[in-house]
Formats: structure tokens, sequence, C-alpha cells
């Protein structure tokens, strides 16, 4: 038997008990009150294994190119592109015989239109602020990829000043099975990019990188940026080995549309070869590697829900009552000193950032004596210079001087902010795990049944946002416990402490 074949033996077997679980967990919550929610999950789960769709989302920053690669891959174009964000609606593309888009409104109406329309609701210029009510959008097309089963997911831009946009491909994370993250030349990742994948990294099987705009840089100039790119990923990020892409997507459209070789040199077929190489040997893999992910979550909650409910029939009406009240009060308790936790770290954050102004401001003044003697100095070897020449000469004269005299500046108070955030994060872990624990082992006692014990770990990397990165998780325990259903669904998602 050969690698592939004993690969797809093994998941066919996963696959096999997968199906098993559901189908026991589904009887439960056939015979269990007060579980649609997790019925309807488990549902839409089973119908996701059965059908073999695969959501591939790609992701990535405003004006990045996202559309743009996506229509290259589809060959045509599909998407709108241009430099207006797009509103606050995910766009998913699925194979069909002839091109064709529905758009689903948030009132749960649907109405079909032509795919040439599509600007009139999915970009803020046709539809600003999403005054029209998108609430998604579904596209059919011809395509060998999408024919394999391949749902194509195109996101709104994160990090973008319109802050629905994140939210809105933030919440669509679990319904992901992998992800193509585009990132361009123009810089190659941002703090919030950075900010972005640092975050939902541990929620995305599998991701590719993709380095598109490569036809506005020299061959030098990609192969840099390419290794910073890597740098950044594996070291600073940690995503184990990480595959990246240089191609243009621009180039590649335009190349297809003629009837030419779209891989001239553009980088586009390299990536190609190696998605459809995911898609014929790696893609149920990761599929059932996704959907496995979510069967766990659920049967941990239920599994609590059951246990709960054991000892709720133990109980009488007035014990049961007085239980719920006291757990709603550690609830609240938990709540209130979170937030008390997050108004103090917001001040010292604040001081940090009030600091890094008094430093600037005591180093500008340190460096203005010899700014003015180099002004001297130029105005004395440029004195015949007048008119263009001599703007043009004084513009870079400056710019030169202003990198002398900060670069070193810069990279000395990145140190500090860095120190600074580090022993800020480690403070705030240790007082936000105490908030934890004391909650976990209140919930213990109260219903006498274990809670699986769980923490917020923080594994700071150097040059990483620590402090953002810390935030998150603080924001992210806070919604944990907003409601027990939340806190127990949620809580396997946080690292074991």
């Amino acid at each position: 038997m050969t690698a592939i074949s004993e690969n797809t033996g093994g998941v066919l077997e996963e696959r096999q008990s997968i199906e098993r679980a559901m189908a026991l967990l589904l009887s439960v919550c056939g015979r269990e009150a007060g579980k649609n929610a997790l019925l309807d999950k488990l549902l839409t789960l089973q119908q996701k294994l059965t059908s073999n769709r695969f959501h591939l989302a790609v992701l990535g920053q405003m004006k990045r190119g996202k559309s743009s690669f996506v229509n290259a891959l589809l060959g045509a174009e599909i998407l709108p592109t241009g430099v207006l964000p797009v509103t606050a609606a995910i766009t998913e593309i699925k194979y069909g015989a002839r091109p064709a888009a529905t758009i689903t409104y948030t009132t749960g109406q649907s109405e079909a239109i032509p795919i040439t329309k599509l600007a009139d609701y999915i970009t803020e210029a046709g539809n600003p602020g999403n005054k029209k009510q998108v609430g998604a959008v579904e596209v059919s097309y011809p395509s060998c990829l999408l024919q394999a089963g391949i749902v194509l997911i195109d996101t709104p831009g994160i990090g973008s000043t319109h802050t629905h946009n994140t939210r809105t491909t933030e919440g669509y994370l679990e319904k992901i099975d992998a992800a193509i993250v585009v990132l361009s030349m123009d810089p190659p990742i941002t703090q919030a990019e950075s900010e972005f994948l640092a975050h939902v990294k541990g929620d995305i099987p599998r991701f590719f990188f993709v380095l598109n705009k490569i036809d506005l840089a020299t061959p030098a100039e990609i192969a840099s940026i390419s290794h910073f790119l890597l740098n950044e990923l594996e070291n600073r990020l940690q995503f184990k080995s990480p595959q990246l892409f240089p191609l243009s997507a621009r180039q590649t459209l335009i190349a297809k549309q003629q009837s030419e070789d779209a891989s001239s040199g553009n980088g586009m077929e390299d990536f190609e070869e190696r998605l459809m190489e995911f898609v014929s040997k790696e893609r149920d893999q990761v599929l059932v590697c996704s959907i496995a992910l979510d069967v766990i979550s659920i049967a941990r909650a239920m599994r609590f829900a059951m246990a709960v409910g054991i000892r709720a029939q133990k109980m009488s009406l007035e014990a049961l009552s007085s239980k719920e009240q006291t757990l709603n009060q550690l609830v609240v308790q938990a709540e209130l000193e979170l937030r008390e936790l997050h108004v103090l770290l917001r001040q010292r954050t604040a001081d940090i950032l009030a600091q890094v102004e008094e430093h600037l401001k005591s180093h500008v003044e340190s460096v203005i004596p010899e700014f003015r003697q180099s002004l001297k100095t130029f105005e004395a070897q440029h004195s015949s210079e007048t008119g263009r020449r001599l703007g043009r000469d004084l513009e870079e004269f400056l710019a030169q001087m202003v990198d002398e005299a900060f670069y070193k500046w810069r990279a000395q108070e990145d140190l500090r902010i860095e120190s600074d955030l580090h022993s800020l994060t480690h403070r705030f872990v240790a007082q936000a795990n105490g908030i934890l624990d004391r909650l976990q082992r209140a919930v213990s006692t109260l219903f006498e049944i274990p809670v699986e014990p769980f923490s917020i770990v923080m594994q700071p990397r150097r040059g990483e946002p620590s402090f953002l990165q810390g935030r998150s998780h603080f924001l992210f325990s806070r919604k944990v416990y907003s409601s027990t259903a939340t806190f127990f669904v949620s809580s396997c998602r946080i690292p074991q402490g």
C-alpha cells in the first residue's frame, strides 16, 4: 500500500469515528431540553462533513489585493476591486454551472442579482456603512478548483478604518478550515496583521501565505522581503514551516484573460500547484481535524451540562434556585474584578505611552543644536543653488538628518518599551489568573463536580506586542464569563494551565 493510500485509509477511519461521535451527540441532544444551540451546530457540522465542502478563506488587510487574488485564481473579474474597502459582508464563492450571485439580507430575505452588480452591494462605495443591510453574499462560478469542493471566502479587510470589517472576519473564524493570507510589498506586514494572525492562528488548521504585487518590485527587493516575512512568520509569530508564495495577481489575471501562460514569471503557477496538491492529498485530513475540534468542544459542553443536570435531579427546586443565584453572583463578581483590572491596565499603558512622548521631547531638544549647525553647513555648501534643485537637495538632506538622529534612539526606545510591556503583561496575567482560579474553584464547589483547569498562558517573544496579546486574552476571558454557557463551551480553547 502506498503512503498516500495509507493516509487516505487513516482519514477514512477518523471520518467514521467523527460520524459516530456526532450521531451519539445528536441522539443525546434530541432527548435533552435546552440544547437547541448545540443541536444546530452539530447539524451544521454533520452537513459540512457529508457535503465534503472545504471553506478556504482569503484573509488580509485592506489594499493587499485579496479580491484581485481571488479573481486571478478563478481567471475572471468576478469580485469588484479598487481602493475602497469592501463592506462588512462575507462573500462565499462556490461551484456553479454558470455565473450567478445571491444576496441574503439581515432580514432573512434573499435576492438573485446579476454578478456584474456585486459592487452595488459589497463595497463601501456602492453600499456605504452597509445601509442595504447585506448579511451574506453567495457567488456561483464554474471553476475546477471550486468543483473539487472548495468554497472560497473573500473576507472584509482586517485592521481598516471600518472596524466592523475586522469584527465580521473574526466572527466567521469557526467556519474556516484553511486560510490564504494575502500580504504585499507595501509594507510587507503591519502590526494590525501581526496581531490578527497571532489571535487566529490557533483556530485555523492550515495557513498559506501569499506575497502579492511583486510586479511593483525588483528581484532583489522580492528576495529581501520574502526572507523578512518568513522570519517574521516563523520566529515571531511562530508558524511552523510557513510557505510563502511571491506572485502578481494582476499579471496572472491579465495573462489568463488573454489565454497566455499565466505562470510567466509572476509566481502564481507555484501557488496553484501547491494548492491543488493540498486539495488532492491533504484537504480531507484538515477538514476532519477542523470538524473534530468543534465536536470535542461541543462534547465538553454537553458533558458538563449533563453533570449539572444529574446533580440538579437530586436537588430541591429551592436548592437549585439558590445555586443558580449564587452562580450568577460569582460571574458578576468575576466580571467586575476583570473590568477593574482592565482599567488599571489601560492606565498603566497610558503611563508608558506618556513616557515615550517625554523621552521623544527630550531627545528632540538634545539634537536641535546639531540640526541648526548642520543646516548652516548645508546653506554654505549650496549657496549658489536655487529653485527646484535646492528644494530637492534640502529635502534629501533633512530626511537623512532625521534618520541619523532618530534611528538609534528609536531602537533603544523600542527595547525599553518592550521590557516595560513584558513586565506589565506578566503582572496582568498573574492577577487575571487569580480571578479565573477563584471562579473555577467556586463553580466546582458549588455544583460538587470537577471543572477542567484552565488559565491564561503567556509566552512573550522578542518583538511581539505582548501587551496586546495579553489584552486579547483578557477580553476573551471577559466574554467567556459573560454566561455559563459561553464559559463552558469556550474554556477548552484557553491554553491549559
